[in-house]
């Protein structure tokens, strides 16, 4: 059998990644009669976050090893013209020289060529909703303010390093930028068409489940009940806290969306330290200027809602202080639970997001 195309959708965060994978995994058969093979998922939304991890040589765990097995094994006896892989734990994968290496070595063990998908999105934007994923999931506890400004002179917030990436092994990369144009008419068919595939008739409906952003108000009280234990969860720990405080929030009514921790002049300041970078790789990619390819993005102007910032009103408070109360109950619990504090690698939130070359979670971005 000669080499297969290999699709390796990489994210990042934030960037439509949870559509694509919804559409991907409630389309697999329709999909592979196309001619594409889609990975089984370990997860609800389609992810390949196992397989990845394993073709990476991270240590995943007994438990996933089963999943990331068979998935290999298909990779390579299935006859697909192409395969499909999405993943955003690529993000900080591929960041690491070690890790990056045993990945794209097993994908030519499995005489795959890879092609490398990203959706670029104006850093601003992205932290600001990758603050608000992470502190939810109960992965970081910071302020906004300090949080972006650790992130606009890292290089996690960086793309050119995707070239730098692509040039060292010879691979194409496939970048398309990730707007609020990209996001009123949804990510799916540009996707779609990036990996050459038409929209046909028989794929569900393109606009698929994704992450609803999350308010102030879940931000403040995931934030401050993080802050009140003083350690860092497990992530598994995490996962429970993460889905007892979505339940308390939505039989209380108080449920939000909306997150901004964003003033205009932080974004401008975040924009101006990344500049530089960001118009290195759209010149070397688009053959554009990054303002001209993120033009309404670069303009937009903010008003932060974070209540770090803006005291809340005086109901908003007292439901704040309800909130905190029930879930440091929660935690304790939680904390108390051995199935939940296994000291593995599979149990670590670094790991588990990506960020084997930097554990530091609480000043990279994590979600």
């Amino acid at each position: 059998m000669g080499k297969r195309v290999c699709y390796i959708h990489a994210g990042p965060h934030k960037s439509g990644t949870t559509a694509i994978q919804w559409f991907l995994q409630e389309n697999r058969s329709e999909l592979q009669k196309h001619g594409y093979f889609v990975p089984e998922s370990e997860t609800r939304r389609g992810a390949h976050h196992a397989l990845v991890e394993s073709l990476a040589g991270l240590e995943i765990g007994a438990h996933r090893e089963p999943l990331a097995e068979r998935s290999i094994r298909a990779l390579r006896e299935l006859p697909a013209e192409a395969i499909i892989i999405s993943s955003e734990a690529l993000e900080g994968i591929l960041g690491s020289r070690k890790h990056s290496g045993a990945f794209f070595g097993r994908i030519a063990e499995l005489n795959l060529e890879p092609k490398l998908v990203l959706f670029p999105r104006n850093q601003p934007q992205w932290i600001n909703s990758s603050y608000a994923s992470s502190v939810k999931s109960f992965r970081r506890s910071d302020a906004f303010q300090s949080c972006a400004l650790a992130f606009a002179v890292s290089r996690a917030a960086t793309f050119l390093r995707w070239v730098e990436l692509a040039d060292a092994y010879a691979l194409e990369l496939i970048a398309l930028p990730f707007t609020k144009e990209t996001m009123a008419r949804s990510v799916i068919p540009e996707f779609l068409r990036s990996i050459g595939i038409k929209r046909s008739p028989e794929f569900r409906d393109v606009q698929v489940r994704r992450h609803k952003g999350v308010g102030p108000f879940t931000v403040s009280v995931a934030r401050d009940v993080l802050r009140c234990i003083g350690q860092r969860l497990t992530w598994l720990q995490a996962k429970r806290c993460k889905v007892e405080l979505c339940r308390y929030l939505a039989q209380k009514g108080l449920a939000d969306a909306g997150y901004c921790g964003l003033t205009s002049a932080l974004a401008r300041h975040v924009e101006a330290e990344l500049r530089s970078d960001n118009n290195a790789f759209a010149k070397r990619v688009w053959g554009r200027p990054w303002t001209e390819v993120f033009a309404s993005d670069v303009a937009e102007e903010f008003t932060p809602n974070d209540f770090e910032m803006r005291r809340p009103d005086w109901l908003t408070a007292r439901r704040l202080r309800k909130a905190m109360r029930y879930m440091n109950v929660v935690m304790q619990n939680i904390l108390l639970d051995p199935a939940l504090a296994e000291e593995e690698p599979w149990n670590d939130v670094a790991q588990r997001s990506g960020l084997v070359s930097n554990l530091n979670y609480r000043t990279t971005l994590c979600s």
